[in-house]
């Protein structure tokens, strides 16, 4: 390590998984203490069960926010990128342990970043914090305001588990990647979230709460993933240059889309009641994932595209009683996208795909897909359903299937065996993937 450079050490201690790692590193030689002085990057954890035992344990023992004082302090010469993260609790863990009045992990509170941003905020370009939800959500910050007053050459900033208010918010030109995940928002159209983050590149919006009518207006987002519940109902984007975009809700009534330049999108809606006004003016999308007990009503919403090459649909229910809104059909699929070169089915709606009353009932389809990948149990294969998908694909398609690795090994073995010799002119590719936790959606 002595006879790395520098500079090299240096990005080496800067992607340390925590402060500690690096104070353990000062032991280990000289040179690494005199380094572990000038890095870059730097993150600081702690857990509740930790900040709880340590109080309870020692007198003496500082608290979290002293210790991220006191590193701040230490390294504000060189720090680019701050992380203060509290982890989340245990399964065993009892919010009641740590008084519910205290604020020692409250790291969005204001007074705490007023005193801990001041040193380092001209070099500071990445600022990540995660608050410990007990002690933030009856607490309103103005974690923004401060932020915004301070970091002027903030690129980068991550909150979460916390209540921002968005008085006192300032513009802030040079931001181009923002991240709020379960925070309760005090900005229900995000007015003042388009009006202070114009340049705004990359967006992460997570769980955020406390919107009514939200409409993103960002002329210069690329990527953006948003993330709601039932509430609010209708949602707008307007993002010129919006590229990619992963949109999860669970019974939206209106997406308005405004994005010409979209290729990549990815839509996640539970219930389909949803209607997606201006899908049919996507002209530049390529890539187009579908999860949802509606999937032909989705598909039909863009139907027609020239522009659509790769398809992948699934259905997000938890067992298979769950009742579909509208049968899926394979003929529909193909009707709506013609164009189609690649098709990725997962293993809920493979199941569906093979019912009898959903099984490609008119001819006329070109052999067209190049590419098809299937994620199953080795129990839902149906060697017949497979030759009806490969009818429809292009000579040489290449046919990729995914088990998952909980299934059994011979099964597996026999699927691959059978495919390969039935059709021998696919080239074909087998692994192996986890389970997905259903109850997680």
């Amino acid at each position: 390590m002595e006879e790395l450079p520098s500079a090299v050490v240096l990005e080496i201690l800067g992607r340390l998984g925590d402060a500690g790692d690096l104070a353990r590193c000062r032991l280990a030689c000289r040179a690494l203490r005199s380094l572990s002085y000038h890095v870059p990057s730097v993150r600081l954890r702690c857990s509740p069960s930790a900040a709880a035992g340590s109080a309870s344990t020692s007198a003496s023992a500082l608290p979290f926010k002293t210790l991220a004082l006191n590193l701040v302090s230490l390294l504000a010469p060189s720090l680019l990128r701050l992380s203060l993260a509290v982890d989340p609790p245990s399964s065993s863990w009892d919010d009641a342990d740590l008084d519910s009045d205290a604020d020692d992990l409250h790291l969005a509170a204001a007074d705490f970043l007023s005193r801990c941003l001041p040193t380092l905020a001209p070099r500071l370009r990445s600022l990540a914090l995660s608050d410990y939800w007990a002690q933030s959500c009856w607490r309103r910050s103005d974690a923004l305001a401060v932020i915004s007053l301070l970091c002027n050459n903030l690129v980068e900033l991550e909150v979460r588990n916390a209540w921002l208010s968005v008085n006192g918010l300032r513009c802030m030109p040079k931001l181009t990647s923002l991240t709020l995940e379960f925070i309760r928002l005090d900005d229900e159209n995000l007015d003042r979230l388009n009006e202070c983050f114009p340049s705004l590149q990359v967006l992460n919006l997570i769980g955020v709460g406390g919107l009514k009518e939200p409409k993103l207006h960002l002329p210069q987002l690329k990527k953006c993933r948003w993330t709601i519940s039932s509430i609010p109902l209708n949602s707008t984007i307007v993002a010129p240059n919006l590229v990619e975009l992963e949109f999860t809700s669970v019974e939206p009534k209106i997406l308005i889309l405004e994005t010409p330049s979209l290729s990549d999108l990815n839509l996640i809606i539970v219930k389909p009641s949803a209607t997606i006004v201006g899908a049919e003016r996507c002209l530049s999308l390529r890539n187009l994932r579908i999860e949802s007990f509606g999937i032909p009503g989705l598909a039909r919403m863009f139907g027609g595209s020239q522009s659509l090459k790769r398809l992948e649909i699934e259905i997000p229910r938890r067992t298979r009683t769950d009742e579909l809104y509208e049968a899926l059909s394979l003929s529909d699929l193909l009707r709506n996208f013609p164009h189609l070169d690649e098709l990725t089915v997962g293993p809920e709606a493979w199941f569906e795909l093979q019912k009898p009353c959903n099984i490609l009932t008119s001819t006329g389809y070109s052999r067209c897909l190049k590419k098809l990948t299937v994620h199953l149990e080795p129990s839902d294969f149906d060697i017949k359903f497979m030759a009806l998908f490969l009818s429809l694909c292009a000579p040489l398609c290449e046919v990729t299937i995914l088990f998952f690795n909980s299934s059994e090994a011979a099964a597996r073995e026999q699927i691959v065996t059978k495919c390969a010799s039935d059709f021998p002119m696919v080239r074909w590719k087998w692994g192996t993937r986890k389970k997905p936790n259903r109850n997680t959606l």
